[in-house]
């Protein structure tokens, strides 16, 4: 089971939303593993004067290239051409989204989509060089395609608290079925708090992770493993939460008791992505002032008026967490 190629190409001329006469919309290239099947995703457009003549009795056809070109596919007798699949959806829905199955390396090649309706509406959808598909058969797969969705949404990065779905999807073929598995580094991941969800289609085969993202998740890797015909193809996703500062602390160094006249740092730690700026304070007069910012608070030729307790503040985008030391300065005599 192969992917289908990610560039698409429109064909035609589309003017303030107002398509021009006849078009296609179909990938440059879409690739198979041998004995197995391919998808293209195909749409097309006709000439506003012969919509009367697009009805659902339309023919659609694929021809491959060649001197003269030969037909491969018709979708009024789909098995019974040089390949075989489904034809999806209805001519009037322009339509022409089609799979290909046990695809054999004498397919390859490139493709082209013609449609015969009534009256005059008869068109090869040939006339720029990106109206053809190019299928290549290959003799080992690719890896399955892995995506983070968040509100129907791909998203690179997700907020803590959000709810999300991890999907893996192959290209789905009636007669070589496959199996999705996950795994997850932490392992325990895997097992907490996700509901898994398998479906297929007519042209993909899905599995779909759900849960709600925790900091725990943050640089965590789900691989989805795609078994087909004993061969084992693996895709694995890192995600990245961004959350507020948590377990912040502070400690002094060097610890014990600190006696007068010696050098001090105090110093701050949190977990959070992005990462947080620091800020140290003390109480003086009543007040909360600030001393430095930044994770570490040096002081030199200690003496006991730097007695106190001491507070560092963790802040980034998502939100601020604070927490203190105490610092006692005993006399040196």
């Amino acid at each position: 089971m192969m992917e289908i190629s990610v560039t698409f190409l429109l064909a035609g001329c589309l003017i303030q939303g107002v398509l021009c006469g006849f078009s296609i919309s179909l990938p440059e290239r879409v690739e198979a593993l041998e004995g197995s099947c391919v998808y293209i995703p195909c749409t097309f457009e006709i000439e506003e004067k012969y919509k009367d003549n697009l009805t659902d009795t339309a023919k659609r056809l694929w021809y491959k290239d060649g001197k003269p070109a030969v037909v491969v596919f018709d979708s009024n007798s789909p098995d019974s051409g040089l390949l075989k699949g489904e034809i999806f959806g209805k001519p009037t829905e322009k339509n022409c989204s089609t799979r290909f199955d046990n695809l054999k390396p004498t397919d390859n090649g490139s493709y082209f989509f013609r449609l015969e309706g009534s009256g005059g509406l008869k068109y090869s959808y040939t006339k720029e060089k990106h109206n053809h598909v190019e299928i290549v058969v290959r003799a080992s797969p690719p890896n399955p395609t892995v995506l983070l969705f968040q509100d129907q949404q791909e998203v690179m990065e997700v907020m803590e608290g959000k709810s999300v779905t991890l999907s893996c999807f192959k290209i789905f073929c009636p007669s070589l079925p496959s199996s999705i598995t996950w795994s997850s580094s932490p392992e325990h991941l895997i097992n907490a708090n996700i509901t898994e969800h398998q479906h297929q289609n007519q042209t993909h085969h899905y599995s779909d992770l759900m849960f709600t993202v925790t900091q725990h998740h943050h640089r965590a890797e789900f691989t989805c493993t795609a078994t087909q015909q004993q061969i084992t193809t693996h895709s694995t996703r890192q995600l990245h939460v961004q959350y507020a500062p948590k377990s912040v602390s502070a400690h002094v160094s060097p610890a014990g008791v600190i006696m007068e006249g010696h050098s001090v740092t105090l110093s701050c730690s949190s977990e959070a992505n992005p990462a947080v700026n620091y800020s140290w304070y003390r109480h003086t007069e009543g007040d909360l002032k600030l001393l430095q910012t930044g994770p570490n608070l040096i002081i030199n030729n200690i003496n006991q008026s730097h007695s106190g307790r001491y507070y560092c503040r963790a802040e980034n985008q998502h939100g601020t967490q604070n927490t203190s030391v105490l610092l006692d300065v005993q006399c040196e005599y």
